[in-house]
C-alpha cells in the first residue's frame, strides 16, 4: 500500500440515472432502481436476522463497498422503528470515496430520514476510520481504505456483511479467498452474508472459509445471487453496564461522558484538580508530518471527528514556517492535500484549513453534566468493584476511568507520564480571523480577546511566571506587528507520557505481565479500571475520538481506532517496548 493521507476519489460518470466507475468499468447499482435492489439483495436478509434484537441488544453490520452510502441508508430506516435501546452498528469499507458534493446530490434524491446527518459529517478521504451518528443508537463506522488492510485491522464482531463490492470480473483484489477468511474470524455464530453475486468461486471461497453459502433467487433479470451463514445458532449480543465513575473533568473526562450519554448512561464524574482545559479558547488541529505515519493519521482521523463537537470553531489556521528547513517541510506536507485542505503561500507559511478552537466552558455547558467537586486521593479493589477516597467523600464503583491528566497519586508508575507545567495567555485583540501558528499559537479574536499559547517546563506548579508570560507577550506581537495588552494569565499542568501519546485502554495486570512477559498476555487486565489520560498539550484534537473508542470497546462495540492505533495508545506500551516484545 502507497504510504498517503488520502485516498483517491472515486471517478464517477453518470450513465442518466445510473453512476458508472470508470476506473471498475462497472455500473453502481441495476438499472431498475438503487433502493429496491438494495432492499432486496442486502436489507431484507439483514433484517430477517436483526429482527430478533431486543431492547438493551445490539446488531452490527460490515458492508464492502461503501459507494452512495445506500445501503447504511436504508439500514438505518429499518432500524428507526425498533426501540432506541436497540443499537445498530454500521461498517462500511471503501477505498474510493465519492465527492461529498456527488453524495449530497444523489442522496437527496431520495426520502432517507438520516441524509442531513450523514452529509454533514461525510468526511474528507481521511485514510483510516470515520465516526458518523446517524442517530444516538446508529453509528456508521466508514473506513476509507484498501479492504484487506481495513479488514485486518478492524476490532470488530459481526452479525452480518454485506458484499457490494464492483463485479468478481472487475475488481478482483475484493473478492478473493484471503478476504472470506478475515470475514470469518470477524463474525460471530450464526453470521449472515449478503451479496448480489452467483458466481462459483465466490461460493466455493466463502464455503472454504467456514460459511455455509447457498444460491438464491437473484434481484430484477439476474438469475441468481448468493447468501451464506457462519455455523452455530445466532443470538443478538447485550453488554450493558449500570455504574461508571469518570475521575477527572477535563477534556477527557468530559469526553468520555459524552460517550456514555449517547448509550443512555449517566457517569457520576468527580473533578479531580485543575486542569489545562479551563484556558477559554483551545486549538483544534491535527498534528501532521511529511511522511503519513499512524501517529499522524490519527490525529487527523481525531481532528475530523472534532469537527461536530460541541463548542467547536471552525476557523482554519495559518502556519508560518520559522526557517528554512521548516519552509521545507511545510510545503512537502502541503503537496500531499488539495487547496481546498491545505495550501502554501510564496512566502513559505501554510493555510491550513481544517482547524479551529474549542470552548471547554461551552462544551461542558451544552453537554449539561453534573460534577462532583472531591479530589480524590486513592483507589482500591473491592469485591464489587472499586473503592475510591475523596477529601470529602468515599465513593464505589463497578468500573473506573482515571481521565486525570498527571496525578501522581492514582496513576501507577509502569504508565510514566510526567507533569508538565504550561502557560498561557489572553491579550486584547481585534479581528484575528484565524489561528495563527509560530513558536507560539494565536487564537481568534473571541469576546475581544485571543488566547495566545503556550509555554512548556518541567515542573508541576501552578504559579505564572512572569518571564513566559513576557515571552507570550513579545512573540505575539512580533507576529501582530502591533503592541498587545495583556488581560489574564492560565496555567495548567499537562500529563504527558514518554512517546507524547495518550494513555488509553483497560489497565493491565502488571504482575501477570511480570510473570509471562509476552505480548499475548496485553490481554490481561485490572476488572474494571481503565485509563484515558496523557493528552499534554493535544487533548483538544485527541481526546473526544479517544473517550470515543474507550467506552465503545467497554460496550463491545466495533472500535473507533483500528488494531494498530489500539496498540500504539495502549497502557502496556511502554512495558513491551523496553523489553524488545
Amino acid at each position: 500500500m502507497t504510504e498517503s493521507y488520502l485516498c483517491d476519489p472515486a471517478k464517477v460518470d453518470w450513465h442518466g440515472e445510473i453512476p458508472y466507475s470508470t476506473y471498475y468499468q462497472d455500473i453502481y447499482w441495476h438499472r431498475v432502481g438503487a433502493a429496491k435492489e438494495k432492499q432486496q439483495v442486502f436489507i431484507e436478509p439483514m433484517m430477517q436476522l436483526a429482527v430478533q434484537t431486543r431492547p438493551g441488544e445490539q446488531f452490527t453490520v460490515c458492508e464492502l463497498g461503501f459507494g452512495f452510502g445506500l445501503n447504511c441508508m436504508l439500514a438505518a430506516e429499518q432500524w428507526h422503528s425498533k426501540d432506541s435501546s436497540c443499537r445498530l452498528n454500521l461498517i462500511s469499507i471503501e477505498n474510493q470515496p465519492v465527492k461529498p458534493s456527488v453524495l449530497k446530490k444523489c442522496l437527496q434524491r431520495h426520502n432517507f430520514k438520516h441524509t442531513s446527518a450523514m452529509v454533514k459529517q461525510y468526511p474528507p478521504p481521511y485514510r483510516g476510520q470515520h465516526i458518523i451518528w446517524l442517530a444516538n443508537n446508529i453509528r456508521l463506522l466508514l473506513i476509507l481504505d484498501e479492504v484487506d488492510t481495513a479488514l485486518a485491522n478492524l476490532d470488530a464482531e459481526l452479525d452480518f456483511w454485506f458484499l457490494d463490492g464492483f463485479s468478481p470480473s472487475k475488481n478482483a483484489a475484493m473478492w478473493h479467498p484471503s478476504l472470506y477468511s478475515k470475514m470469518y474470524s470477524r463474525s460471530r455464530p450464526g453470521a449472515g452474508v449478503a451479496t448480489y453475486t452467483a458466481a462459483g468461486h465466490v461460493r466455493r471461497g466463502l464455503n472454504a472459509a467456514g460459511f455455509q453459502a447457498k444460491r438464491m433467487p437473484g434481484f430484477a433479470q439476474k438469475k441468481e445471487m448468493l447468501r451464506a451463514n457462519s455455523p452455530g445458532e445466532w443470538r443478538a449480543r447485550s453488554h450493558q453496564l449500570k455504574d461508571v465513575t469518570i475521575v477527572g473533568a477535563g477534556l477527557a473526562g468530559i469526553y468520555c461522558a459524552e460517550a456514555f450519554s449517547r448509550r443512555d448512561l449517566t457517569p457520576r464524574i468527580i473533578a479531580s484538580g485543575n486542569a489545562a482545559s479551563h484556558i477559554p479558547q483551545l486549538a483544534v488541529k491535527a498534528q501532521l508530518a511529511v511522511r503519513p505515519e499512524n501517529r499522524y493519521l490519527y490525529s487527523l482521523l481525531a481532528y475530523q471527528y472534532m469537527k461536530t463537537s460541541p463548542g467547536y470553531h471552525h476557523t482554519g489556521l495559518h502556519w508560518i514556517a520559522r526557517h528554512k528547513d521548516e519552509i521545507s517541510r511545510l510545503a512537502r506536507i502541503s503537496d500531499q492535500f488539495p487547496n481546498s485542505i491545505m495550501s502554501a503561500r510564496a512566502d513559505g507559511s501554510v493555510d491550513l484549513r481544517e482547524a479551529g478552537w474549542l470552548s471547554y466552558e461551552n462544551l461542558k455547558a451544552q453537554l449539561d453534566l453534573a460534577i462532583i467537586d472531591d479530589q480524590i486521593e486513592f483507589l482500591q479493589p473491592t469485591d464489587k468493584g472499586w473503592q475510591l477516597i475523596g477529601g470529602k467523600a468515599e465513593y464505589h464503583a463497578e468500573n473506573v476511568i482515571l481521565a486525570t491528566g498527571y496525578h501522581r497519586q492514582l496513576l501507577p508508575s509502569e504508565l510514566e507520564v510526567r507533569a508538565i507545567h504550561g502557560q498561557a495567555i489572553a491579550v486584547k485583540t481585534d479581528a484575528v480571523p484565524t489561528i495563527i501558528n509560530r513558536d507560539v499559537s494565536i487564537l481568534p479574536t473571541h469576546s475581544g480577546c485571543s488566547i495566545v499559547s503556550g509555554t512548556y517546563d518541567r515542573r508541576d506548579s501552578l504559579t505564572a511566571n512572569l518571564n513566559d508570560t513576557r515571552k507570550l507577550i513579545d512573540s505575539a506581537e512580533e507576529i501582530l506587528g502591533m503592541e498587545l495588552q495583556h488581560v489574564e494569565s492560565y496555567t495548567g499542568i499537562r500529563g504527558v507520557s514518554r512517546d507524547r501519546l495518550p494513555i488509553v485502554g483497560p489497565a493491565p495486570d502488571w504482575e501477570k505481565l511480570n510473570k509471562a512477559g509476552r505480548f499475548t498476555d496485553a490481554k490481561e487486565h485490572v476488572a474494571g479500571l481503565y485509563f484515558c489520560t496523557a493528552f499534554g498539550s493535544r487533548g483538544a484534537t485527541h481526546a473526544r475520538l479517544s473517550s470515543e473508542n474507550l467506552v465503545a470497546k467497554l460496550y463491545r462495540e466495533p472500535a473507533a481506532l483500528d488494531l494498530r492505533q489500539q496498540r500504539m495508545l495502549s497502557p502496556a506500551r511502554f512495558y513491551f517496548r523496553d523489553r524488545n516484545i
